[in-house]
């Protein structure tokens, strides 16, 4: 087998050699096997004649039995230095005479008597005649002659073989290396042209034709094909230069629509907020709310069409930061549990105890995907419950591939539409009478983002059992936070706690009782009301008492309520401390909390870090004389010290968005300067400090990237750096990071998300109260 690697010319000089040295070896073959032959022959008849002589001479020996004459007729053979032995034989086959060549010993053995013939062996040839006197047989003559000669003469005829082939050889290799490079010469300039076409997407090179034969038909018709190349690359760069501009043109325009929409939208849903926090009438609360879920609704469209068209267009970015993995989950299904209430669902959250509690990756579109998930699991779900599990699949290094699975007991789907639902603009009701709404987007963006995230996403469902939607994701091990959970919690205040924890519902129950032992608590778990009235009256007389009861507001015979009553009359029983769990709130509950002594009052799904502050909290409170206020969620907020007033300096042309910004902020406490434009921002800068920038992008005269370029300038060595958010409603890829290439600190689209806001807000006040800005 030839080297694939080698040059076409080598090979075909190795084949050309090849097969000249295999015709010269089977001649020089032939020839020899030939010579031998004949050399055979000649020597055999050449002893066929020697031996008639001496039979014609030494029959009459035989005839008269005369040995002696007869030996002495044989020593002529002294002559044939070749002849070795030679002997007669009587007609019975005795010896009669024989003959050594001197030098052979004297005991070395005659050939035995044979009928006429020639024998060749490896060193000797022997040739028995037959002798006659008279017409009558008289004996036998044997010659045995050595082949000396013949081997000499083979040598020599190997030797000048080897001359021959050796020469030949040499002149076929010169020769066919002047014929092959005529040969492979357009074949060689052909993949050196092809080699720099691919290495460098030049189409104008053109092979040079040497002939008309095959070799340079095929140099023509590699020309053609380039030139078609030629021609087809430069249709497609002129096609790549339209779409490209069209690309740019309807990324303009989202990001034109995405502004012009967003900025009066913003308006609907941020005083639509206001209002609704206002006293109103009931006729007047049910049509605000009605148009503020109108505009979630379009809202929802807007920024799924937006996203889509932005994967589509492969402008989105993937951030890398370090984030709470459980807060963001919980949080992100916190802003769900109205919805949920509104059904009567119950919704859960559940990360494995082995998940680590900090990770990296894009937080953001993490919180996409399972709003988008369980937002479908909450419209297609009636009764039941909707819950979101995380739990670690794998390790790669440093990188974690965590699963996630979204479980509800709604409808299910259809086994033939299952895949067809992660296709954009496709539903699994596609009928004109459906009865859900929607753009068919959420699960082919979340698709999309699964993958650019290195995991994968599949559903399993059953029509009437319910959906399992599971997707992996690939998050890397994050910088683990510095809790201070000692103020919250102390180990020592929770651990070996005994805990009563009443809810109907079995999966609630199991995750509850996953954190209760997480922290080192004994939680015992029950399903109604009526065994855990019989639990409480069993641990009180093996005067095991429970000190901490958490209790599900809405159970079936017998809600928390009903339940408390019932503890409350148990006689001889130490009192516990009683939190209510509960999936929603309505007025009232807080009234009737305190009027039965419950210590807590919160709503599902309860984030750990809340739940385990209003224990050490409830418990802690056990020691005090007096009154003690109901904690809910709102009081652990506060608890918190986020009541830092912040002087924040708004810069924003259009008056909704003034009003609506000023109203939010002062709400939360927070003194608000508003400026119409870049200039007066930058003027109201210079008159005093501020703590916070909220800066419109676009703004006439003077915008939002200008007059942070001058307040950086102007903040250069005085030590100082004040926050400047982007306040805008562009959303496309390269937005944040023009801001924030601009000198920006972070970026709030509109409309102004509350829990954003929020954020930022919560931020700043963590840094003020840190390290408070100095004044001008």
């Amino acid at each position: 087998m030839l080297p694939r690697n080698l040059s076409i010319r080598r090979k075909l000089a190795v084949v050309n050699l090849a097969t000249s040295c295999l015709a010269l070896a089977f001649a020089c073959l032939g020839f020899g096997l030939y010579e031998r032959a004949s050399f055979r022959s000649a020597m055999s008849n050449e002893l066929t004649t020697l031996a008639d002589t001496l039979g014609a001479n030494t029959a009459a020996s035989l005839t008269f039995h005369e040995p002696k004459s007869a030996q002495k007729m044989l020593s002529a053979l002294r002559a044939e230095t070749h002849i070795v032995t030679a002997c007669l034989y009587d007609n019975e086959g005795t010896l009669f005479a024989e003959y050594r060549r001197p030098g052979v010993p004297p005991d070395s053995p005659m050939p035995p008597w044979h009928q006429d013939g020639a024998q060749f062996s490896a060193d000797s040839l022997t040739l028995y005649r037959s002798l006659s006197a008279g017409g009558q047989r008289a004996g036998t003559i044997v010659i045995v002659s050595d082949l000396g000669l013949l081997r000499a003469r083979l040598r020599e005829y190997a030797e000048i073989a080897a001359v021959v082939l050796l020469l030949s050889i040499l002149a076929s290799f010169l020769v066919s290396s002047r014929l092959l490079r005529v040969l492979t010469e357009p074949i060689l300039q052909l993949a050196r042209i092809a080699t720099r076409v691919s290495a460098e997407e030049d189409y104008s090179l053109r092979a040079v034709p040497r002939g008309q034969d095959e070799v340079g038909a095929l140099v023509g018709s590699f020309n053609q094909m380039l030139e078609r190349i030629q021609q087809r690359d430069t249709a497609l760069q002129a096609a790549k230069d339209t779409a490209v501009e069209a690309s740019h043109a309807k990324s303009d325009f989202l990001a034109n629509m995405s502004h012009e929409i967003r900025t009066p939208l913003n308006g609907v849903v941020g005083m639509t907020d206001l209002v609704l926090e206002t006293e109103l009438k009931p006729e007047q609360r049910e049509y605000l709310e009605t148009v503020k879920m109108s505009a979630d609704s379009l809202l929802t469209v807007i920024n799924d069409i937006l996203d889509f068209s932005k994967i589509e267009a492969g402008k989105i970015d993937l951030e890398a930061i370090d984030f709470d993995l459980r807060d963001c989950l919980e949080s992100t299904l916190k802003t769900l549990a109205v919805r949920a209430d509104e059904k009567g669902l119950e919704l859960l959250c559940e990360v494995a105890p082995e998940v680590p509690e900090v990770v990296r990756g894009d937080s953001g579109r993490l919180r996409q995907i399972v709003l988008n998930l369980i937002g479908n699991a909450l419209k297609f779900t009636h009764k039941g419950e909707v819950a979101l599990s995380a739990q670690i699949e794998a390790r790669d290094g440093d990188d974690l591939i965590l699963h996630f699975t979204a479980t509800d007991t709604g409808i299910g789907i259809p086994q033939e539409k299952q895949q067809a639902i992660f296709d954009p603009f496709s539903q699994a009701d596609t009928s004109t009478t459906r009865k859900y709404g929607g753009t068919g987007l959420g699960l082919t963006i979340s698709a999309r983002l699964v993958a650019m995230m290195g995991g994968r996403i599949w559903v399993r469902s059953e029509v009437g059992r319910g959906s399992e939607f599971h997707f992996t994701m690939r998050l890397a091990a994050g910088h683990a936070k510095t809790l201070e959970e000692a103020t919250v919690s102390p180990a020592g205040m929770l651990r070996g706690v005994k805990v009563l924890v009443v809810d109907d519902n079995r999966t609630n129950l199991r995750i509850l009782e996953g954190i209760l032992k997480s922290w080192g608590m004994e939680p015992t778990l029950v399903d109604s009301g009526r065994k855990a009235l019989a639990d409480l009256s069993a641990a009180r007389k093996a005067r095991e008492a429970f000190v901490l009861i958490l209790a599900d507001l809405h159970m079936p015979e017998m809600d928390g309520f009903a339940l408390i009553e019932q503890i409350r009359q148990l006689p001889d029983l130490i009192s516990p401390t009683i939190m209510m769990l509960s999936s929603s709130g309505h007025r009232g509950d807080a009234a009737r909390c305190e009027e039965l002594e419950v210590a807590a009052y919160l709503l599902k799904p309860i984030r750990q870090s809340e739940l385990r502050q209003a224990i050490a909290k409830a418990l802690g409170a056990q020691d005090q004389k007096g009154p003690v206020p109901l904690i809910t969620r709102a009081s652990l907020q506060d608890a918190e010290g986020q009541t830092v007033s912040l002087r924040v300096l708004l810069a924003e042309d259009n008056l909704v968005n003034q009003h609506l910004a000023s109203r939010l902020l002062e709400k939360r406490g927070h003194h608000v300067i508003v400026a119409c434009n870049g200039r007066e921002a930058l003027a109201a800068f210079e008159k005093e400090s501020f703590d916070l920038v909220l800066m419109d992008v676009q703004m006439p005269d003077m915008d939002g990237f200008e007059a942070t370029a001058v307040i950086r300038e102007r903040e250069k060595g005085s030590g100082l750096h004040v926050p400047v958010i982007a306040l805008t409603a562009h959303a496309m890829k390269g937005d944040r990071e023009k801001c924030l290439a601009a000198g920006m600190d972070g970026y709030l689209t509109k409309p102004i998300r509350i829990l954003e806001l929020d954020g930022i807000l919560e931020n700043c006040v963590s840094h003020r109260l840190a390290l408070p800005s100095p004044s001008k």
